[in-house]
């Protein structure tokens, strides 16, 4: 036998040594922190916006909902993951009030529905890998098409 024959009869024996039984390929399981948020600061330095983190774990999944209207980060009570259409949806309690949103999941945005006190309203937030605290909200423009700002 080769040397590298010789290696990966030797890694087999340890594996099977060490696995019992055959050993299973790995499940479509996607565990870690998934951030989706819009959170920014107003020209007048208020905050404005939302954020959700999603953590995945074998153990269950946590999803913590922030807003700028908040007295500050709640946990949702409940939480649905569907891995194989990626919906998402979580129920809380926000200052007292309700807060149920029901979406989708995807590489960069969660988009869905969010219910509160005030009725449904539409939510888009884009994926963000690192935090950027204090960013400033993107500036929004108005006026007629063809007018130079």
């Amino acid at each position: 036998m080769d040397r590298i024959t010789r290696r990966t009869l030797g890694l087999a024996v340890t594996l099977s040594a060490v696995l019992p039984g055959p050993v299973q390929a790995r499940s479509s399981w996607a565990s870690g922190t998934y951030v989706y948020a819009d959170l920014c600061l107003t020209t007048d330095h208020a905050p404005a916006g939302q954020r959700v983190t999603l953590r995945r774990s074998p153990q269950g999944d946590t999803l913590v909902y922030e807003a700028a209207v908040l007295s500050g980060p709640i946990q949702a009570e409940t939480i649905r993951v569907d891995d194989a259409t990626r919906e998402l949806a979580f129920a809380a309690n926000a200052d007292g009030h309700p807060l149920r949103f029901t979406g989708t999941l995807a590489v960069d945005a969660l988009t869905g529905v969010i219910e509160d006190e005030t009725g449904a309203h539409p939510v888009r937030l884009p994926r963000i890998l690192r935090p950027h605290p204090n960013a400033a909200c993107p500036e929004e423009r108005t006026g007629t098409l063809g007018q130079d700002p």
